[in-house]
């Protein structure tokens, strides 16, 4: 299909394809991402005589720097979405990056184990696990894909830091009010349209096959899971791949609260601008003692890097598999 192998039913992502790096600000050809993945997988002494699998590669923000490092004999990148995989081919066109011993397929995260056992090095993702309806399926399927020693790492969001910013969100008509201001009714329906999406990230009682975004995850949620998979779990908390990108400083700042939050808001969320300086000038000061605990290593989970390693072992138990995490 259309040069893609199809290890699963074409779908198309729930936005326009098309409009998404310009949707999230994303430089359209970047490769310290995918090289900075690399580079975890390189200090935890990972193989590279196998091939790699990238899962949910949208419009190759990691996907070009994982090609460009070249220190694996074979890439396979994966999308639901056709349009999607080649706006990533066209984008390795764009940056002259060889294509001899790369590989495009259609495969959703749901059919992982439609891929051989023991054919990875390492399976790589970047937020997308939380596109996924049943997480304890992929990652029991990832970890027979994996060869013995094999490694998945991927960069997802964390429950506590969203449940602490939706928290602080819902006083913000509360805010204005008591400055003698008042949201609109659309500003309000946008706020809560946030909390809204928060509580449903976090719910594990309803189905959510049909939404784009699923899931915000907790780490002992994870680490049992990789457990019962076979498979044993490094969380490196508020990092993302861009924290191992070349020249990095050795001794980066701790990732802001408040930042996080304004681009969330702003990028993920839609806050126009005039929501957003309503944010800045009147709820912002409320989180500032978060901030200082974020500023000293301490704050909230909002994000991180996850490494699972196959450990060669058998998984403790069978796998139940279900349409939500238990």
């Amino acid at each position: 299909m259309n040069g893609n192998f199809l290890i699963s039913a074409a779908k198309s992502f729930a936005h326009d394809e098309a409009g998404y790096d310009a949707q999230y600000g994303n430089d359209p050809i970047i490769l310290d991402v995918g090289v900075a993945a690399i580079e975890v997988y390189r200090e935890r002494a990972g193989d590279f005589s196998g091939p790699v699998i990238e899962i949910g590669c949208g419009t190759g923000l990691m996907s070009l720097g994982i090609i460009q490092a070249a220190a694996f004999p074979y890439v396979l990148l994966t999308d639901p979405s056709p349009a999607f995989l080649d706006i990533v081919r066209k984008k390795l066109g764009r940056a002259k990056l060889p294509t001899d011993k790369v590989g495009f397929a259609v495969l959703a995260g749901e059919e992982m184990s439609r891929l051989p056992p023991g054919g990875f090095a390492l399976i790589l993702l970047r937020s997308t696990l939380h596109h996924i309806v049943d997480v304890n399926a992929f990652v029991s399927d990832a970890a027979r894909a994996l060869k013995p020693g094999g490694m998945m790492i991927m960069e997802e969001p964390c429950h506590e830091g969203f449940v602490l910013m939706a928290t602080i969100a819902q006083f913000f008509p509360l805010v204005m009010e008591h400055e003698g201001k008042r949201l609109t009714d659309a500003q309000r329906k946008t706020v809560q349209l946030f909390l809204d999406t928060v509580k449903f990230y976090s719910r594990r009682d309803v189905d959510k096959s049909l939404a784009e975004d699923k899931h915000l995850f907790r780490v002992d949620e994870l680490m049992k899971m990789g457990e019962k998979a076979g498979l044993t779990l490094d969380f490196l908390p508020n990092k993302t791949f861009y924290d191992w990108t070349p020249g990095r400083d050795a001794n980066p700042r701790h990732p802001s609260f408040v930042r996080f939050f304004h681009d969330y808001l702003k990028f993920s969320m839609s806050f126009d601008d005039e929501l957003m300086k309503l944010f800045n000038d009147h709820l912002a000061r409320y989180c500032d003692w978060i901030e200082e605990l974020a500023q000293q290593g301490s704050g909230p989970y909002l994000h991180g890097v996850f490494v699972w390693k196959k450990t060669g072992r058998a998984p403790l138990v069978s796998l139940v598999r279900s349409a939500h995490i238990p």
